[in-house]
């Protein structure tokens, strides 16, 4: 394991210099700060953070959230949240939800906020597919954990879904119903949850025989009215599908105001399925067959395992995959007749 004097050495620098770098304090050049992530990011070198004193602990954990505007509305978010605070606050942490303010970048705003001793580490909500926040916070050594899926080669710890085999599940269930054109509306390209449920409609319509067809793939965005627009393009087209995957249960609702407004059944003309099931999915008319995710369990994921690298101990384990389980309920049926 590489210690501070290895990445010394390496960036042609002091020990104090690395320390100045890595904490905030002092006074260096920039080409001098970029030299010494370099090397840390080189030597993969993580502080023994165990080791710093009990004053430099603020015994606070951070949630790191890209500035969306109503993010913190959403239901399945919510359930995330509670129960990271809940876990932390039995481990005698506080937890300090922070967002970086409009032309901040969101690489800088983490390693700034850890390093100004207001939270000992970081969860990171809403992974990107190239996510500048854990890089930064990788780069520079502090302590951090990963909701998403982990980047190829990348050291941080991670707790993620099985959103591939989800959607595999979703597919290879509406296929057995008998379904043949079944559209997915995917949510948007740059979460890091995107492109594996993607892949996962994409090998399950294979594996079932059908043809993929790129006009049955909608690409919205979060909301519940990026659902519904994305619905009545699928129901534009000269063959509409008779089963659709939504990405989560926002854009599964906002695809059955779509469906109400062009006159169909849900479950009979168009089976629909969701990805979250949020509590209301089940109180829905017809009721959401959706993919249960373990948000609850996610939340205490996250928070004990950022706890044991505040504690300079290695999570275990250090990239934790947690499954989804499909709930079948009225919203979904066998495929109509031609």
């Amino acid at each position: 394991m590489a210690t501070i004097k290895d990445v010394a050495e390496l960036a042609q620098v002091s020990t104090a210099t690395v320390s100045y770098v890595l904490n905030g304090t002092g006074v260096v050049t920039e080409a001098t700060r970029q030299r010494v992530l370099a090397a840390v990011a080189t030597l993969n070198y993580q502080p023994n953070y165990a080791a710093r004193s009990l004053r430099s602990r603020s015994h606070t954990l951070g949630l790191a959230l890209p500035a969306e505007p109503g993010r913190l509305a959403d239901p399945a978010l919510a359930e995330v949240l509670a129960s990271l605070a809940d876990t932390a606050s039995t481990h005698g942490y506080a937890l300090l939800l922070a967002t970086p303010q409009a032309g901040v970048e969101p690489g800088e705003f983490c390693v700034n906020l850890v390093r100004s001793g207001r939270v000992d580490g970081l969860v990171l909500l809403d992974m990107q597919t190239d996510d500048a926040r854990q890089q930064a916070l990788s780069a520079a050594g502090l302590p951090h954990i990963c909701a998403g899926p982990a980047p190829n080669g990348s050291l941080s710890p991670f707790v993620m879904l099985e959103n591939y085999q989800d959607a595999r599940q979703a597919i290879a269930y509406l296929a057995r119903l008998g379904h043949q054109r079944i559209a997915l509306i995917q949510l948007p390209s740059e979460l890091a949850d995107s492109e594996p449920r993607y892949q996962g409609y994409c090998n399950a319509i294979e594996e079932a025989g059908l043809p993929l067809e790129p006009m049955y793939v909608v690409e919205a965005g979060r909301r519940e009215q990026d659902g519904y627009e994305a619905m009545r393009e699928l129901l534009s087209l000269p063959e509409r599908p008779t089963a659709v995957l939504a990405c989560s249960d926002e854009l599964a609702f906002g695809a059955m105001h779509a469906l109400y407004d062009a006159g169909l059944e849900i479950g009979k003309d168009v089976s629909l399925v969701g990805f979250d099931d949020v509590p209301l999915a089940a109180h829905m008319h017809p009721p959401l067959t959706t993919l249960r995710q373990p948000r609850r369990k996610m939340g205490e994921k996250l928070a004990t395992m950022l706890i044991e690298v505040v504690e300079g101990k290695a999570p275990t384990p250090h990239t934790l995959v947690l499954q989804s389980r499909l709930i079948v309920r009225q919203s979904t049926g066998t495929a109509p007749e031609r």
